[in-house]
């Protein structure tokens, strides 16, 4: 986790002089060069991705260990390791490995010893999605925490748009473990030059959820999150959490009455809502090829132009939790898991986003998953973040309006008039 730039420039530093026993200062040693110990370097960490700086420097030890090079030595230490050495269980391993949950990537880096890289067709680069993990707070809803310092939503800041996103599955894939419903919210703030930079506060997913119940859960997030915006595929199975949201929706847990909401973007889509004077917040997206085209270029230039922000890892936060909530280490396991949770949905979004494999169908990109991996975040995000480029485009359109054509027109008119003859 450690910048390469301050092993370099910093703690390196410290090595710039050999230890100096006294007996060096003895005559007949003082000449030996041989005799000063040599300082020495060693990295201890788990396995992380094949971008990252850790991984170059384990090959540069293994190249110079395998040349005969003195003073090189790497040596890794998997799971079959502590099961041959009675410290672990075979069972308990396959155990974990059968779980519906089970995730590869990590369980690959931190038990197999296997750095984890993207592929040669990957869509998104490792050091564009990973630089921007750089949010330390994760907004949390209220009804998930109850009342305490996490259940307060913040404000909203002065044209700040809150997006709500979702890619809608409603069966659970039992034979691929591929399929859920992602949820993201994005605090897009806006600059001084008319643009936002996205803020992916929060994350859940969803499995095996009917109609109904998937879209009571977005109708209760967008309340209490305060959005602005909320993005769904309306193709398939997200039409019909698009008809539920569009209608007046109770909420049995709260009983609140959450007023329907309808389309902003379709006129076709909008006039399904048969309630009056709807809020008109709804973004209805399908999934054309050309759609999803336009949609991966965005996204992989925000990643780019640094206009994206993440939650930092979940190995970060822990730090962060703690001084915001006393006696978190006598929290069940579970309850401290769940503080940490949009923190691990953040890192499942990355190993969506660089395994990624794309390729090119006419004139479109078309990005696809790899067997067994899934891109349900990704195109989550991928909608929020195209959201925020269409009001980026309406700020930018407003920017403009101050500037009238045809009054300047009339006024270069008035100027270039000949003076009347008297």
């Amino acid at each position: 986790m450690i910048d390469k730039n301050t092993i370099t420039t910093v703690l390196k530093r410290f090595m710039g002089n050999p230890r100096q026993p006294a007996y060096l200062s003895l005559s007949k040693y003082s000449s030996n060069d041989d005799l000063l110990e040599t300082n020495i370097e060693i990295y201890m960490s788990s396995c992380w991705f094949r971008s990252h700086w850790s991984f170059d420097k384990s090959k540069a030890y293994t190249f110079n260990l395998l040349g005969g090079r003195n003073g090189y030595f790497v040596c890794a230490l998997p799971y079959q390791i502590a099961i041959k050495e009675g410290l672990k269980k075979r069972i308990e391993i396959e155990d974990e490995m059968s779980e519906s949950d089970f995730d590869q990537a990590t369980f690959s880096m931190e038990m197999g010893c296997m750095p984890f890289g993207a592929t040669e067709n990957a869509f998104f680069a490792f050091d564009d999605v990973s630089s921007r993990r750089i949010l330390h707070n994760a907004v949390y809803p209220p009804s998930f925490f109850g009342n305490n310092r996490f259940s307060k939503i913040p404000d909203l800041f002065p044209k700040e748009r809150r997006i709500l996103s979702v890619d809608i599955a409603l069966m659970a894939s039992k034979k691929h473990k591929n399929d859920a419903s992602a949820i993201m919210i994005n605090s897009a703030i806006p600059t001084n030059n008319d643009t936002y930079i996205a803020n992916i506060i929060y994350m859940e997913n969803h499995e095996g959820l009917n109609t109904d119940e998937l879209a009571l859960i977005i109708r209760r997030l967008y309340h209490q999150f305060k959005c602005t915006d909320l993005v769904i595929d309306t193709n398939g199975v997200g039409l019909g959490v698009f008809d539920a949201l569009i209608q007046d929706m109770i909420d049995h847990e709260t009983g609140e009455l959450y007023p329907a909401l309808t389309c902003c973007n379709d006129k076709v889509m909008a006039e399904r809502c048969k309630v009056e004077n709807a809020p008109k917040v709804i973004w209805s997206v399908k999934a054309t090829a050309s759609f999803n085209n336009e949609i991966c270029i965005l996204l992989r230039s925000g990643f780019q132009k640094k206009k994206l922000n993440l939650l930092i890892s979940e190995f970060e936060c822990e730090e962060i939790i703690k001084d915001k909530i006393r006696g978190f280490d006598k929290l069940p396991a579970f309850e401290q898991m769940q503080y940490k949770m949009p923190y691990v949905q953040t890192t499942l979004l990355v190993y969506e986003l660089i395994n990624l494999e794309h390729e090119i169908k006419g004139t479109n990109i078309k990005v696809k998953e790899k067997s067994g991996m899934r891109k349900d975040r990704y195109s989550s995000l991928a909608y929020n973040y195209w959201v925020q480029c269409q009001l980026e485009r309406k700020l930018l359109h407003k920017s403009d309006t101050g500037f009238n054509i045809k009054d300047y027109a009339a006024k270069i008119r008035k100027l270039n008039k000949r003076p009347q003859s008297y």
